[in-house]
């Protein structure tokens, strides 16, 4: 296991591509399909005693929005909130692959991202989010993470929403800050513009195929302002709300919120030149500056402390969506993936093949 030079607050440990030569999909169609994506990996451990050092830390997956990338000093302000040694796993989004553009797992065409609308014409891709899944899994693994967490601003909340339905039992949080979902509930004469209600057919097909498997992550989080003109605050809350339901359905004891952020705080991100007032720029506020400590970590470490391990698996694959919803995992005590369902997974999950950490 790599490990951090002594009195480094943050370090570079590790850096790769992300593939599909193990998954599933590779195999069947011998492709990648998808557009190169980068990852880094960085180890940080600022503000802690020695003690706190060596135990296990926590993997956190981060996601960029448009911007494509997030300062080092954002890293480090996150671990030192969160009070505990963390690997911070930072991809980039695939790049445009013979004509196919991304959004994280989103994929389509450039006809489709008319009015910047390829979040409502997109396609979930398979390849991308089982590829990016099966490494997040084996970093997870590699580095005897003790939890696993993913989070992401914009476009990066949106691939949080993606990763967490897509492979909820790899994941023990899924916070999305001013993200949104694949589709929209926005009438078409308002924000988007989008053509309804076909739009809000796509969003609900999401939140009955994605959506409702992020009930099976430990802790989901939203982070919104209703006052935010470029993401729906529509839409996330539908999102959370569909996540408690299910919840509540299975008789299964997690956690999902929507944090609302004021309106008086959602244009208050720092340092932007000629800054549009749109109410999407709460970054600050929500995760580095002293009022995210009340309003989001003290909450998330709360949530920590008290929600179960999860299961000590690697996914390697999940149905599509409007699918049976299946899952294959890799065993470290026989050959190959298994396939089941979620209720057959709880099950099953603690006989010779599957354990508890």
């Amino acid at each position: 296991m790599p490990k951090i030079a002594s009195g480094e607050k943050i370090q570079l440990i590790a850096e790769g591509e992300i593939t599909g030569e193990d998954s599933l999909y590779s195999e069947r169609t011998g492709k990648r399909k998808f557009g190169t994506s980068t990852y880094k990996v960085y180890g940080a451990l600022a503000g802690l005693q020695e003690e706190e050092e060596a135990v296990k830390p926590y993997l956190l997956v981060w996601l960029h929005g448009m911007d494509n990338g997030i300062e080092l000093g954002h890293l480090t302000t996150i671990q030192k909130r969160l009070r505990h040694r963390v690997i911070f796993v930072v991809p980039m989004c695939p790049q445009t692959h013979k004509g196919t553009q991304f959004n994280w797992g989103c994929a389509f065409r450039a006809r489709d991202d008319k009015k910047q609308l390829g979040f409502v014409h997109g396609k979930l891709h398979e390849g991308y989010l089982m590829a990016l899944t099966s490494k997040i899994s084996d970093l997870a693994y590699e580095f005897d993470a003790e939890r696993v967490l993913v989070m992401g601003y914009s476009m990066g909340g949106f691939g949080a929403f993606q990763l967490g339905g897509f492979a909820p039992d790899a994941f023990d949080v899924v916070m999305s800050v001013a993200g949104y979902g694949l589709g929209t509930l926005e009438p078409e004469d308002a924000m988007y513009g989008a053509p309804q209600p076909a739009s809000s057919e796509i969003f609900e097909e999401f939140l009955t195929g994605i959506a409702s498997e992020l009930s099976r992550v430990p802790i989901v989080l939203a982070v919104h302002a209703q006052k935010d003109s470029m993401s729906s605050f529509r839409d996330v809350k539908a999102i959370i709300k569909s996540c408690k339901e299910t919840q509540a359905k299975r008789g299964v004891l997690h956690t999902a919120e929507l944090l609302e952020v004021e309106d008086r705080w959602a244009d208050s991100d720092r340092n932007r030149k000629k800054r549009r007032i749109s109410g999407h720029h709460y970054f600050n506020f929500s995760l580095l500056d002293e009022s995210s400590e009340d309003f989001l970590w003290s909450k998330l470490r709360k949530y920590l402390s008290q929600a179960p391990l999860r299961l000590e698996l690697r996914p390697l694959h999940i149905a599509r969506v409007g699918e049976e919803p299946r899952v294959g995992f890799k065993c470290p005590r026989c050959n190959g993936p298994r396939y089941m369902g979620p209720d057959e997974f709880s099950t099953k999950a603690k006989n010779l093949h599957y354990r508890y950490k």
